[in-house]
């Protein structure tokens, strides 16, 4: 095996070569987790491996998770194979704009020799129109999937299966830039609450209507949701959860106040020591990566692309519970909220934060 170091993002990414995914032990593989929680972006070239052994792999750092549903859950409070039956049987209780997310979901799984379901990303569309997988068109700038989430998903699993030569992936990394502002402007940053919300054409310019529906519901499904600038990632790392394209104000400050503060972030965040574009050479890479406090992004062709992605917990790796807010009034939300989506999505192996805040405040000041 062979490690070395991504040029860019600061500190952190790494690309790791020759190393047998299909014959490595779980103890290995769960040290290679623990090392990915503190390099945020970890690359496997040429990792060779297939969907099934991608679910199986992934499984073992923590459960695969999709806010999405959780979203229909609740709105519907009905199951999720209701949902979908009453969909495909074009039932009047589902709303037309929910019907074009949830066929989208249904028609970008696809069901593994194992008995899973896994997530098409492929681009262009079958012979009746429909979508061959998710954000089946252009470019996607740069985001982090659920941005206006309090709840969001932390980790992304993403192999290049088809016909990936000629794309990249993206990725931004937010610590190092944290750690070198000032430090009253650092003290600002933890204080600020950001309002995100969705515009269309903004993170894929070109996006059909039905497209924009689908990104729209992935990225903020509540326009104005107050999620801290400032957060934790799994690894215990501090980092901006800044998902460019989505931020929208902040919250005590006018538009044209957060409009400045945005503008310099901008200036002094997207520059060539924090970014790095992962241009594809070949067919089978495997890329796993932080979705709190890094952001990501993909250029280049994708007719006829192909990748598998999977959104997980890292559970089986991360140190004790991870809590990633520090604002107590954020902390109630996200205690309620989390403790809801568990319950409601019947997740497996979620580690809740405990009902004192005194449980995990060792936790939260390791950071």
């Amino acid at each position: 095996m062979k490690i070395s170091k991504i040029p860019g993002l600061g500190r952190f990414g790494v690309i790791i070569d020759d190393l047998d995914l299909n014959n490595i032990s779980k103890e290995e593989w769960l040290e290679i987790g623990k090392q990915h929680l503190q390099n945020l972006v970890t690359i496997f070239r040429n990792a060779n491996i297939t969907k099934e052994r991608q679910i199986e792999l992934t499984n073992q750092l923590g459960a695969q998770r999709f806010g999405t549903k959780n979203y229909f859950i609740n709105k519907y409070n009905l199951p999720w194979d209701s949902i979908v039956t009453l969909t495909l049987d074009e039932d009047d209780q589902i709303d037309d704009s929910d019907r074009i997310v949830i066929r989208s979901c249904i028609s970008a799984q696809e069901q593994t020799t194992t008995g899973y379901d896994i997530t098409r990303v492929q681009g262009g569309y079958d012979e009746k129109g429909n979508p061959r997988g998710m954000f089946a068109d252009g470019e996607l700038l740069w985001h982090s999937n659920e941005s206006g989430t309090l709840t969001f998903t932390p980790g992304v699993s993403l192999l290049a299966a088809q016909n990936v030569v000629g794309s990249s992936t993206g990725f931004l990394t937010t610590t190092d830039y944290y750690e070198s502002v000032s430090e009253s402007f650092r003290s600002e940053l933890d204080e600020m609450i950001i309002l995100h919300r969705f515009t269309p054409g903004k993170i894929s310019p070109g996006l059909n209507r039905e497209q924009d529906i689908i990104m729209n519901l992935n990225m903020c499904p509540h326009n104005d949701t107050e999620i801290p600038m400032v957060m934790t990632s799994p690894g215990g790392l501090k980092g901006l959860h800044y998902s460019a394209n989505t931020v929208w104000g902040i919250k005590g400050m006018s538009k044209k106040d957060s409009d400045k503060v945005f503008s310099r972030i901008n200036k002094e965040l997207f520059v060539p020591e924090y970014t790095y574009d992962h241009w594809y050479q070949n067919d089978g890479d495997w890329l796993l990566f932080d979705n709190s406090i890094t952001q990501h992004r993909r250029l280049g062709n994708i007719k006829d692309r192909l990748c598998y992605r999977i959104q997980h917990d890292y559970t089986n790796v991360q140190e004790g519970v991870w809590y990633p807010y520090r604002q107590k009034e954020i902390q109630r939300r996200y205690e309620k909220e989390i403790r809801s989506f568990v319950k409601v999505t019947k997740h497996k192996g979620f580690r809740l934060p405990p009902k004192r805040l005194s449980d995990y405040i060792p936790f939260l000041n390791r950071n």
